[in-house]
C-alpha cells in the first residue's frame, strides 16, 4: 500500500525503513494538503473551525507560499522543495497518486 512511492520492490517492511534511512531527499510534493491538516507549518495558523492551516486553498496549496519564499531567500534550509515531509502512509498522497 505505501511502497508506491518507491521505483524497486521491497520484500518487507523492515527492508524500506532500511531505504529511508538512507536517503537523503524526500519524495516530490503531490500538492495533496495532508500535512496542512494536520497541523501548521512555522508560518502556519491553525483554523479550528476548518480544522486545517488558515492558508491552505481549496486546490491544496499554501496560500502564501510567494511570502514564505521570498522570506526564506536567504537561508540555506528551505519550506519549500526539499519533498513531501509526511509521505508513507499518508492516507491523501496516496489517493492522489492512485488517481493519476
Amino acid at each position: 500500500m505505501f511502497f508506491e512511492d518507491f521505483d524497486e520492490e521491497f520484500e518487507s517492511l523492515d527492508e524500506m525503513v532500511e531505504k529511508l534511512r538512507n536517503e537523503n531527499s524526500c519524495p516530490e510534493c503531490v500538492q495533496c494538503g495532508y500535512c496542512c491538516k494536520v497541523t501548521p507549518c512555522y508560518y502556519g495558523k491553525w483554523n479550528e473551525e476548518k480544522n486545517q492551516c488558515e492558508y491552505l486553498t481549496e486546490d491544496n496549496k499554501c496560500g502564501i507560499y510567494d511570502k514564505i519564499v521570498e522570506m526564506e531567500k536567504d537561508q540555506e534550509v528551505k519550506m519549500f522543495g526539499s519533498g513531501c515531509c509526511l509521505n508513507y502512509m499518508n492516507p491523501e498522497r496516496l489517493k492522489k497518486l492512485s488517481s493519476k
